[in-house]
């Protein structure tokens, strides 16, 4: 798999160089550009892969192992290891976060200079929407910690999508519709990177796009919150004997009590 990936990244190096060789000399700031998003990139992935950059807090070790034994039970495999789950908002704060720094860098350097452009509403847009999201998942999860209640992220990864896109449920539809807006975001993103031809001048999405991304983030934060809700506490139950003696005090009070 390693071998896999390394022989990937030279090929796509390999492009890269090759697109930035004019009239046989390399372009000096295409090859500083290439350099950094390449760099940036794998070092998301690194974080990603080998850190918790990009995973849920593990608030309660006993209950995640009772998780870890519970899930081993109903696998016909080993779970290949028993690292944390990974979390939406993490992930897509993380992504955002490296695209629009690496297309920064890359109008930059290849198409303008960036500093005499005004503000971007998309992309203040897309960064206040997201990490807005981290935070106020994080309030959540501390809520839920503090709580001391039982949380479906103790348990150990099941994958990415899975971890992603499931609550204690499994598939949850909230999720699923959260991160398909991400991902159409991305590619419309995206794709309006490469129309540019000249200028530094990040690219702009609809309004309609945005709100609709807007209300698909805000609809699955109001349901994560209750998504790790407290159990229904039972009515205490009432001891009939008891009543029976507050029934019959007053009852010996009115038979005492002077005619």
């Amino acid at each position: 798999m390693k071998s896999f990936f390394n022989i990937l990244l030279l090929c796509i190096l390999s492009v890269c160089l090759t697109s930035c060789k004019t009239n046989g000399d390399y372009d000096f700031k295409c090859v500083a550009a290439i350099a950094i998003i390449i760099t940036i990139s794998v070092l998301f992935l690194v974080l990603a892969r080998y850190s918790n950059i990009l995973r849920d807090q593990i608030s309660n070790y006993d209950e995640f192992d009772t998780n870890a034994q519970l899930l081993q039970q109903n696998r016909k495999w080993k779970i290949a290891n028993n690292t944390a789950p990974f979390s939406l908002t993490k992930v897509q704060f993380g992504l955002w976060t490296v695209i629009i720094s690496s297309v920064y860098i890359y109008l930059s350097l290849f198409k303008g200079d960036c500093a005499v452009s005004g503000p971007n509403q998309t992309a203040l847009v897309l960064m206040g929407i997201f990490a807005g999201n981290a935070v106020a998942s994080a309030i959540i999860d501390k809520n839920e910690i503090n709580d001391n209640r039982p949380r479906h992220q103790n348990s150990p990864s099941e994958g990415f999508f899975i971890d992603i896109l499931s609550d204690s449920s499994g598939i949850s539809l909230n999720r699923f519709q959260n991160f398909v807006w991400t991902i159409i975001a991305i590619v419309v993103y995206l794709y309006k990177v490469s129309l540019i031809k000249t200028g530094c001048e990040l690219p702009e999405l609809s309004d309609t796009l945005l709100a609709l991304t807007g209300i698909s983030s805000a609809t699955y934060l109001i349901l994560k919150s209750k998504e790790n809700a407290p159990p229904v506490q039972n009515a205490p139950v009432i001891d009939q004997s008891v009543m029976n003696i507050k029934q019959t005090i007053p009852d010996q009070n009115l038979a005492n009590s002077p005619q």
